[in-house]
């Protein structure tokens, strides 16, 4: 198999003993807990320390960490699952210390990995602070983006929802996962929201001329006052105004510093690097040195009224209408279905095929600030993907599963797609196919399905020998090493980013894959 990433069989006996309830995670001091930076980097960020001392403000400094896919055991340990995780590419958070003042819970305080003794990634908002973050972007790739998250907030959700009743319904082996309290803490729910529109590589490209490779300066802050006051201060050491991109914290964020607040936490994608991201390439040695610096910066005057941003306004999304293929899916699929001599009854081949559920229309509607309303957990949503969910299903029955679907990167929906392939019970992800990995997988149809370059088709199951014909080569196994016996499959579509705009497609005309069941002949 080419493209994908299978996750470290270890790892898989430790996620096993977890879910079998064995041990829970703790925090280790012996994490490095500084990056690799630039001199150039370090030096402008000491004279923006200076300068905003001299101001008067509070200043600590954090350190940038990696959580992949071997941080999810330690994940698991806490929360019960790792929000199907890309294990293909791993994503970079922050840890920082707290203020003082700063309510710290200490079995939730730092999720993603150990983080350095008293540093904490997962953090509260002090009214008059902004975080700020500066360094060296990583090479190029086709996605780059940063994004704030409020993770939990007291309070109950609202099983009088429609979402919670249409979830129960149609998807309840995963109702727990999308109505969840904090494990410690039943007073408050789950949320892993987006709050705004992502800072990604064609937001910062569009503003400053350039992206990967470049140095350029986030400002997470709730607080307008404070993005102007940081801003100036990285103007008065020569930095562009053009390369600086805030963050805003909207005004509907419970912000503070006491136990009854929101808390946040931050996350850096970096997805499908053009080097490869392989062992001592360009890419995996920005992952290792992380050259990046994070400083969380503070008002300490108390009188002074924070100026709050407005509510979050998600842009108008795009999209090329898929619909008028769903024919010719159909007609793909009920050729597989004839191919197996295990033929569809229906013309429509409904009495064989289940479709993908679209994660951004109702149910399970996750997106951000819908999620936040209703205390819906929105997984780590981003507005830059298109989502498809399929599962769980079995796997233990001889089954052979064959998904077709549209491809985003040549219907004009994606930059690049994500096809994950997840242990569904603890929400792991432990592969992924990339969108060059799922080209021309449909070629074999050609004769027969008008269209097929415009499709993927791959196959899934614990044992692919003997099935290369029936096949064409594109079958992943799926051994108990991945999915232990009586577990259960889930599989994900990811259409990043529509070219031409700076955001996802509109996961409306994004036509849903679909799956039909086979048995080995």
């Amino acid at each position: 198999m080419m493209g994908y990433r299978r996750i470290p069989i270890y790892l898989l006996f430790v996620l096993a003993s977890l879910f079998a309830g064995c041990g829970s995670a703790a925090k280790s001091s012996g994490v490095m807990s500084e990056n690799n930076v630039p001199s150039s980097v370090e030096s402008t960020a000491q004279r923006l320390t200076l300068d905003l001392q001299n101001q008067g403000f509070e200043v600590s400094r954090g350190y940038f960490k990696l959580w992949t896919v071997d941080q999810c055991a330690y994940t698991f340990g806490i929360m019960g699952m790792c929000y199907a995780n890309n294990p293909a590419a791993p994503y970079v958070t922050f840890a920082v210390l707290p203020w003082s003042g700063e309510y710290v819970d200490a079995a939730t305080s730092s999720l993603w990995g150990p983080s350095q003794e008293g540093y904490n990634d997962i953090f509260r908002f002090d009214r008059r602070e902004a975080i700020v973050i500066l360094g060296e972007l990583p090479p190029q790739a086709s996605y780059f983006s940063e994004q704030t998250y409020i993770f939990s907030r007291q309070g109950t959700y609202q099983t009088s929802s429609n979402t919670y009743a249409a979830i129960a319904k149609y998807m309840p082996a995963l109702l727990r996962f999308f109505f969840a309290y904090m494990p410690d803490d039943t007073t408050r729910f789950q949320s892993f929201s987006t709050l705004s529109n992502p800072i990604n590589n064609v937001v910062i490209e569009r503003q400053s001329g350039a992206a990967f490779g470049e140095i350029r300066y986030f400002i997470i802050t709730p607080d307008q006052f404070m993005n102007d006051a940081i801003r100036k201060a990285l103007a008065g050491i020569s930095i562009n105004d053009e390369d600086i991109f805030t963050e805003p914290i909207p005004s509907d964020m419970k912000i503070g510093l006491d136990q009854t607040a929101d808390n946040f936490t931050t996350f850096i994608r970096y997805s499908q690097p053009y080097d490869g991201g392989t062992l001592w390439t360009s890419s995996d040695t920005w992952r290792k040195n992380l050259p990046l610096v994070v400083l969380r910066v503070r008002d300490t005057r108390t009188d002074r009224e924070p100026q709050r941003y407005s509510p979050v306004e998600l842009e108008t999304r795009t999209a090329v209408d898929e619909y008028p293929l769903k024919p010719e899916l159909i007609s793909l699929l009920s050729a597989v279905a004839w191919k197996w001599g295990q033929p569809c009854v229906n013309s429509d081949c409904s009495d064989r095929t289940e479709s993908f559920k679209d994660l951004q229309t109702f149910p399970p509607y996750m997106v951000g600030p819908s999620c936040i309303s209703i205390g819906e957990n929105c997984l780590g949503d981003n507005w830059d993907a298109a989502y498809q969910l399929y599962g769980p299903a079995s796997l233990d029955n001889g089954e052979i599963y064959a998904v077709a679907g549209t491809l985003g990167t040549k219907t004009g929906n994606a930059t690049y797609v994500g096809f994950g392939i997840n242990y569904a019970d603890i929400f792991l992800g432990v592969a992924n196919i990339s969108n060059k990995d799922l080209e021309g997988t449909a070629s074999g149809y050609a004769t027969k399905v008008s269209n097929t370059d415009k499709f993927y088709l791959y196959y899934f199951t614990r044992d692919c020998s003997g099935l290369d014909g029936l096949t064409d080569g594109h079958c992943f196994e799926l051994p108990v090493t991945l999915i232990p016996s009586g577990r259960h499959l889930g599989l994900s579509v990811r259409d990043y980013v529509r070219p031409g705009t700076e955001r996802g497609p509109d996961s409306s005309f994004v036509l849903p894959s679909m799956v039909i069941k086979l048995q080995r002949p």
